[in-house]
């Protein structure tokens, strides 16, 4: 008798195969194994697995019951193109392909229930995926994107300016006396202004600008497109609206509010390649820093 979880349509492809059980940890098939039947999963749960170049096992999805597995294998007569193993004990139905591709032959109703299967399945990978995605690009504390990912998009956007013709910017923010509000208020509290000041800075951005943790307190924005004046001005708004935001505990400070000091490098200008531009943004970061706090020094300024 079909398992009320399963699709009426799926009642001839129940019938047409051979039922049994399957133990916990057992393999229906391995990567590379021949196509040769299909599998309805009446009870239990399957994982769908594939082994990276690097030795290890990645579970693709689980299927649960309901589930028909190893259609595509089936169809197109090619190896499996992943794992499948029982992650609980499982109730299982096998298939010979020859008889599953007669019956969807026959069955559009079947045929269309595995199409919205196969839609589901992919919509389930592309969340997975970008997700991960999401997670390896991006900073968990502020989820601005991280320090490995602007370096990457750094690289990037100088050789499209250099094949363009076009202008880049740089700014490197840090913010003031960050230690001593984490000495006076603690690590979460410091945190929160980590979060308001990363959220300041992607609100100020324009679409497409690149706004990333750096490490620590420190932050950067790419602007691709804009020339020095303009990154600067860009920064300098920024400032003003960190140091007029009202951070809990701001008035401790030294400075009697949160504050950031910034640098701005330009290309071609300042600099023709990553490592040198960062270095110039840097460098004015910390002349800021030399000059005071809470301002944003955009040239060389030797006094």
């Amino acid at each position: 008798m079909l398992d009320n979880a399963l699709p009426t349509s799926f009642a001839e492809l129940s019938r047409i195969g051979s039922e049994s059980r399957l133990d916990q940890g057992a393999y229906l098939w391995r990567e590379g194994d021949p196509g040769d039947h299909v599998v309805l999963l009446l009870e239990g749960f399957l994982e769908v697995t594939h082994n990276t170049p690097e030795g290890q096992t990645v579970v693709l999805r689980t299927q649960e019951t309901g589930a028909i597995v190893g259609e595509i294998a089936a169809l197109d007569g090619r190896p499996r193109s992943a794992t499948v193993r029982a992650s609980t004990p499982c109730r299982i139905v096998r298939i010979p392909a020859p008889a599953f591709r007669e019956v969807l032959h026959r069955r559009a109703d079947i045929l269309e229930d595995l199409y919205w299967m196969q839609v589901e399945r992919v919509r389930s990978l592309t969340r997975q995926v970008t997700q991960t995605h999401d997670r390896a690009i991006t900073d968990p504390l502020t989820h601005l994107y991280n320090y490995g990912f602007f370096r990457e998009r750094l690289g990037l956007e100088l050789e499209r300016a250099r094949k363009t013709g076009d202008n880049l910017a740089l700014i490197m923010f840090d913010i003031d006396h960050f230690k001593h509000f984490n000495d006076v208020h603690g690590h979460q509290d410091g945190n929160t202004v980590l979060c308001t000041v990363a959220d300041i800075l992607r609100t100020s951005g324009r679409r497409g600008d690149i706004v990333a943790r750096y490490g620590g307190e420190e932050f950067v924005v790419l602007l691709y497109g804009a020339t020095r004046d303009e990154a600067a001005r860009f920064a300098d708004s920024a400032r003003v609206s960190i140091a007029s935001h009202p951070f809990a505990g701001g008035e401790t400070q030294p400075m009697g509010r949160v504050t950031v000091s910034g640098g701005v490098a330009a290309f071609p200008s300042d600099a023709s390649g990553d490592e040198a531009l960062i270095k110039a943004a840097d460098a004015r970061l910390y002349r800021a820093k030399e000059l005071g706090r809470d301002r944003i020094v955009s040239v060389t300024v030797n006094n």
